[in-house]
């Protein structure tokens, strides 16, 4: 809810916003796009209403636009995504893409509100709803030209079963997984003791 409200006091304009939001309740975890120890980013985008072609389209065009990588997409709901490139890049590179694309306003403004200063994809259930799933990856021709997160790579594959093509690895062995209020650093070994847990592999 928003509401706005102007009025002139001793020949001064005032103008009144006030807006409430709901205080999410339920714990979850996710992933951050942000590279330990950097400024460095992966690309992050998060929709939660759009048609399938349409996505495509527009990842086809910023791969095209930004000579980006494979943009693997996740299913949160009916018509919900995620969209994931393992490319790293500079915040302002990274700031660039995701405002360019017509993802969800509220995150694209992420990185200047979340206390650790990144942008966050749930990765594991929300009250009743499920973790969100795999549906396919958008390749592209420029996959492999920049370099390319290997703790997301890892991540993705593990968790998702995503069908990602690393071909440009860094040297990062590190994904940070956020929760409401707190960070915490996961290594490529914890990954794995992750996937043993719950009867999957690498």
């Amino acid at each position: 809810m928003r509401i706005k409200s102007a009025f002139s006091v001793l020949n001064r304009y005032c103008l009144f916003e006030f807006q409430s939001m709901k205080v999410p309740k339920t714990p979850t975890k996710g992933m951050s796009a942000r590279i330990p120890c950097t400024t460095d980013f992966v690309i992050f985008l998060d929709y939660d209403n759009i048609q399938d072609e349409r996505l495509d389209e527009e990842l086809l065009y910023l791969q095209e636009l930004y000579s980006l990588g494979d943009f693997h997409i996740l299913k949160t709901n009916e018509f919900g995504r995620h969209a994931v490139c393992i490319d790293e890049m500079p915040v302002r590179e990274a700031l660039d893409v995701v405002y360019t694309s017509t993802c969800d306003y509220q995150f694209k403004r992420g990185i200047r509100i979340n206390e650790c200063r990144t942008w966050i994809l749930r990765g594991w259930e929300k009250g009743e709803r499920g973790r969100p799933q795999y549906l396919r990856t958008v390749e592209s021709p420029y996959n492999g030209q920049r370099l390319q997160s290997r703790a997301h790579a890892t991540f993705l594959k593990s968790f998702y079963g995503a069908n990602v093509r690393l071909e440009k690895p860094d040297g990062n062995d590190e994904i940070e997984i956020q929760g409401y209020n707190t960070s915490s650093k996961v290594t490529v070994k914890d990954l794995e003791a992750e996937m043993r847990k719950h009867g999957r592999k690498m």
